[in-house]
């Protein structure tokens, strides 16, 4: 879930859970009230007018017709707990004289007041403290509505009865419970948002906090402290990101030691490499100048050694400069659309006259009119065969020596196969033959020959082309070079057409 929505639904439940709460709230405390009220015969919180009304109207018509009862302790007593549960208090007055009141009322009721206030037509009827509403009489902190009903007792004399109507306890009511209603609903919106925050924060800040720790060991130079994986949302999209920077970062400084580590080989390479022709041109020099070699003849052949290693070192030097400029992306390209069989047989054929082929027969395995499109660098493309070829020279020990060209066209590329007939590269050293400065001849013998870099400058020819090159060889049989190239009529063989200069 993304954060949006996270926010969105916290903002919503901050609404309607307080709400919520609040209501469930008003439902238990009015029902405790009116259990309270009811339980034990007491008088309910709220009553009903009619039942009341017509209960009193019964009432005057019993007395009316004993008027004894008036003076009747027991009926007195009993009719007030009947009026108490409608919510009425009872007071009978015989001649000015208080002679009945409800117990509810307390031990001093205000008959004066009583009188003053049923009076008719009496303007002021304001009694009680200020909060209290017009037409309301306080008697013992309570409010009542007073009505007045004038009666006989059985002796003749006059008196008066007078209902006090408890219509302050509703008032009493929300009094006291709009407070505790207010408080819980203050309640409810502080624990709402309160726990809310708490979770929507934990999913926010926690992993805040792991990104700023993971920061903190990558600043430190520690980058094996991997981020545990986060939620679906927008942080966990960063943590991904960040963990991918860190991947990263810790496979480019990898690489950069790696680079390191070969820059030192590479040094340790060629000084090792032009030390041994050096040494061979050096000792021909003694020799020459020793008087060694004191015939025309041994004199001819110090000479031919002395060319020999120079070609050699200007050929070391020569792909180590080419080596360098593919490297460092400095070798310029200029590729066009040419036939590759077409190619690959002109290749050949100037090949065929090198000395060093004399013996070594080339043989193609695709018809003679075949016609394959290719988009190359014709230059860069003749040196990568050429340094496949003189690799395959270098491990032929059969008789009949034979090189073998095979083109497989595709929909988008050309596979190169080039196989020879030698004894082959062992396993282990097969993975390896592509890499810089690289012999299988662990012991880097002058006999072996080459730089180490024929088959990594062919790799980097291939690469930059848009191809790839591998590998195959069976021991005892021979070695198979494979390369692919990018056919003329693609997308990517007109780019690199274009890009002349790549």
């Amino acid at each position: 879930m993304s954060i949006r929505k996270k926010l969105l639904i916290s903002y919503i439940a901050m609404i309607v859970i307080p709400v919520v709460l609040f209501a469930l709230t008003v439902v238990l405390l009015l029902t405790v009230l009116f259990r309270q009220s009811n339980d034990g015969g007491g008088s309910p919180m709220f009553h009903n007018p009619m039942e009341r009304d017509s209960w009193l109207s019964g009432l005057l018509f019993a007395v009316e017709q004993d008027p004894r009862l008036w003076t009747d302790a027991r009926f007195l007593a009993a009719a007030d707990r009947q009026l108490d549960r409608q919510a009425t208090r009872m007071v009978v007055e015989k001649g000015g004289t208080l002679l009945y009141a409800s117990p509810q009322l307390g031990a001093d009721v205000p008959l004066d007041r009583l009188q003053h206030y049923a009076a008719e037509g009496n303007p002021d009827r304001v009694q009680g403290p200020p909060w209290l509403p017009r037409g309301k009489l306080a008697v013992g902190g309570a409010s009542y509505a007073v009505d007045r009903q004038a009666i006989k007792f059985a002796d003749g004399s006059a008196g008066a009865v007078y209902w006090l109507k408890d219509n302050g306890r509703t008032e009493r009511f929300f009094r006291t419970v709009f407070p505790l209603l207010f408080l819980s609903m203050l309640l409810a919106i502080a624990l709402t948002n309160g726990l809310l925050t708490s979770l929507v924060s934990r999913s926010i800040i926690r992993p805040l906090r792991m990104l700023k720790q993971a920061a903190e060991h990558i600043k430190d130079g520690d980058l094996d402290q991997a981020l545990p994986p986060f939620k679906k949302d927008e942080i966990g999209q960063l943590g991904e990101a960040f963990e991918e920077m860190r991947l990263r970062l810790k496979e480019s400084i990898a690489l950069q030691l790696q680079y390191e580590e070969n820059r030192k080989e590479m040094l340790s390479n060629i000084s090792h490499d032009l030390k041994t022709p050096i040494a061979a041109i050096s000792g021909c020099v003694e020799g020459l100048r020793d008087g060694i070699a004191d015939t025309p003849e041994k004199r001819l052949k110090y000479i031919d050694m002395i060319h020999r290693k120079i070609s050699d070192m200007d050929r070391m030097i020569d792909e180590l400069l080419l080596f360098s400029k593919l490297d460092l992306n400095r070798a310029p390209f200029d590729f066009e659309r040419i036939d590759l069989a077409a190619f690959v047989r002109d290749w050949a054929a100037e090949t065929q006259a090198d000395p060093r082929f004399r013996d070594v027969r080339l043989r193609f395995d695709f018809p003679p009119d075949r016609t394959v499109p290719a988009t190359v660098d014709r230059e860069k493309l003749g040196r990568a065969l050429a340094n496949i070829a003189d690799n395959s020279l270098k491990y032929m020990d059969k008789a009949d020596k034979e090189i073998r060209f095979e083109l497989l066209p595709g929909k988008t590329e050309t596979t190169l196969l080039v196989r020879d007939n030698g004894r082959g590269i062992d396993p282990e050293a097969l993975p390896h033959v592509f890499e810089r400065f690289y012999r299988a001849d662990p012991s880097r013998s002058p006999e072996a020959g080459g730089s180490g870099l024929g088959l990594a400058i062919v790799k980097q020819i291939v690469e930059s082309h848009g191809g790839r090159v591998w590998a195959e060889s069976v021991p005892g049989c021979g070695t198979t070079i494979g390369l692919t190239l990018p056919n003329g009529d693609t997308e990517e063989g007109e780019a690199l057409e274009k890009d002349t200069h790549h």
